[in-house]
C-alpha cells in the first residue's frame, strides 16, 4: 500500500513541477509535462539501474559463469556424441 502512495505522490509532484515550468517559461503545459516526464524517467531510471546493478553485479557474474560453463559442457557432450556416431558406436539404425 505504501508503494501506491509513493508512486501517486511522485506523479502529482512531477505534474506540479511541469505546471510551474510551464508558467515560468510561458510554454504549453503539455510540452512541459513531456519534458519533465522524460527527464524524470532518465533520472529515476538511472538511479534505479545503479542501485539494482550495484547489488546484483556479483549474482550476475555467478549466473553468467554457470551459464557459460553449462553451455561448454553441453557443447562438449554433443561433440562426443557426434564423434561416437561417426565411429559407428552408439548409433541406432
Amino acid at each position: 500500500m505504501t508503494n501506491t502512495w509513493v508512486l501517486s505522490a511522485l506523479w502529482v509532484g512531477l505534474a506540479l513541477v511541469a505546471t510551474l515550468f510551464a508558467i515560468w517559461f510561458r510554454v504549453s503545459t503539455a510540452l512541459s509535462e513531456i519534458v519533465v516526464g522524460t527527464v524524470a524517467q532518465l533520472i529515476i531510471g538511472a538511479l534505479l539501474a545503479a542501485l539494482v546493478d550495484h547489488g546484483q553485479l556479483a549474482l550476475r557474474r555467478r549466473a553468467l559463469y554457470h551459464f557459460s560453463s553449462s553451455c561448454l559442457t553441453n557443447t562438449r557432450t554433443r561433440d562426443l556424441k557426434s564423434r561416437r556416431n561417426e565411429d559407428g558406436r552408439n548409433s541406432k539404425m
